[in-house]
């Protein structure tokens, strides 16, 4: 009994130096993981040093990075620091952006104006011959009052008694004794009053004056009740 405890008590003896041996071939491992990985960092660095360095040798213009002068660099130098920088940093190329010019061109368009003379009337009448509408005259200089690009035309008001027959109107040029070509209207049975317009007008150049005259087809009796004479520039 005193030998088997004995041995027992020498046993549990062994077991702190056990644990201390293990504890050492750990530290052991450890530091030469340490050394591999400081060797491996300092192999690197060395073997970048030595490559700028013979870079350097052989360069024969300044190589930049950034804000930073490296080495003496030429062509083929540049290209070889160029393949080192790049497996170490990623480099993103800056994109270029391309601006086009573009030309606004603003007009600015004027707006039509329009002027209306009016014609005073009404005025009834049975000839079948044409007969001047008094208080219809007016005086008109159209390129000096509104300019070469004027454009002139006339609207009237005709109607025919008992909607039966024809009703004509125009306008005549007084200062140089014809009618104004183009100027002719006519409205046909139209018991009520009509609005009826000429296409644009070539008037003589000038100060014209000029008036209205009416006539009935067959002697029924048409009435001009009014018109109007419209100028846009």
């Amino acid at each position: 009994m005193t030998t088997f405890e004995g041995e027992n008590l020498k046993g549990e003896n062994n077991m702190p130096n056990k644990l201390n041996f293990l504890l050492k071939i750990f530290i052991l491992l450890a530091g030469l993981s340490l050394f591999g990985i400081s060797y491996f960092l300092f192999d690197k660095t060395n073997k970048l040093s030595s490559d700028l360095k013979d870079l350097k040798e052989d360069g024969r213009t300044r190589f930049s990075l950034g804000d930073k002068e490296l080495v003496e660099c030429g062509p083929e130098c540049r290209k070889a620091v160029e393949e080192i920088v790049s497996s170490v940093v990623k480099i993103t190329p800056t994109p270029t952006v391309t601006t086009k010019e573009s030309s606004i061109t603003s007009s600015a368009t004027a707006k039509t104006q329009i002027v209306y003379i009016p014609l005073s009337g009404p005025v009834t009448t049975t000839s079948i011959n044409w007969i001047d509408v008094p208080g219809t005259d007016t005086y008109i200089d159209l390129v000096n009052e509104y300019g070469k690009n004027a454009t002139v035309s006339w609207d009237t008001f005709l109607k025919v008694a008992h909607g039966n027959g024809q009703a004509f109107a125009r306008l005549f040029d007084v200062t140089n004794g014809i009618s104004v070509n183009a100027s002719e209207v006519t409205t046909i049975n139209n018991v009520n009053t009509q609005q009826v317009s000429s296409e644009n007008l070539n008037l003589w150049g000038g100060r014209n004056l000029y008036r209205v005259q009416i006539k009935s087809l067959n002697s029924f009796e048409v009435t001009f009740a009014s018109g109007r004479i419209k100028i846009s520039y």
